[in-house]
């Protein structure tokens, strides 16, 4: 693709060596929406997109070209659980996209929150029990696994009731074993 110039807020340059110009080697200049990087201006061989008339009378086609929104529109509800026990950023930067863009995805799927802290909460909480091993700390274990899976189909729930009370007796058994040692 030949250099674009910008020579004012509306109005760019194509220098292209293989189209006829009145002058010896002049740019191409034409009148356009501001440039932006999810637009490209493609030659003549047919390109799909919207048209620019020049200000010489040739025309040149401005096609849809953005890797990150392609990457973010095959981005599933797999492609994503794969990644909810990591923050968001980091997720983001796996799949070389904005947090922003990210989200704007998954609120697309239709869920409002990465559900990362609802997961490493669990996970956590897992890891307790696994600690202390308190009374029936295997059923316990069992049921969050598989409300850990239950978030990855459903990003949107919200933790049960049970591991809620669980967690905060959990929490209260480490605060005073803190306590006595």
């Amino acid at each position: 693709m030949a250099p674009i110039l910008k020579l004012s807020n509306r109005l760019y340059a194509i220098s292209d060596l293989q189209a006829p110009t009145n002058s010896m080697n002049a740019p191409m200049i034409f009148l356009m929406q501001p440039l932006h990087p999810l637009y490209t201006v493609e030659g003549r061989n047919g390109q799909v997109g919207g048209h620019i008339l020049h200000s010489i009378g040739g025309v040149s086609e401005v096609q849809h070209r953005s890797p990150r929104l392609l990457r973010r529109n095959v981005l599933t509800l797999e492609h994503l659980a794969e990644k909810f026990s990591m923050p968001i950023k980091d997720a983001a930067d796996e799949f070389k996209l904005s947090v922003t863009t990210l989200m704007l995805r998954c609120r697309e799927l239709g869920f409002e929150k990465w559900p990362f802290r609802r997961m490493q909460s669990l996970e956590h909480l897992i890891d307790d029990l696994l600690e202390m091993k308190p009374s029936g700390f295997q059923d316990a274990v069992a049921e969050i696994r598989q409300e850990i899976e239950a978030i990855k189909l459903n990003p949107s729930l919200d933790i049960k009731d049970e591991t809620k009370h669980l967690r905060q007796q959990m929490y209260q058994l480490k605060s005073k074993r803190r306590r006595m040692d």
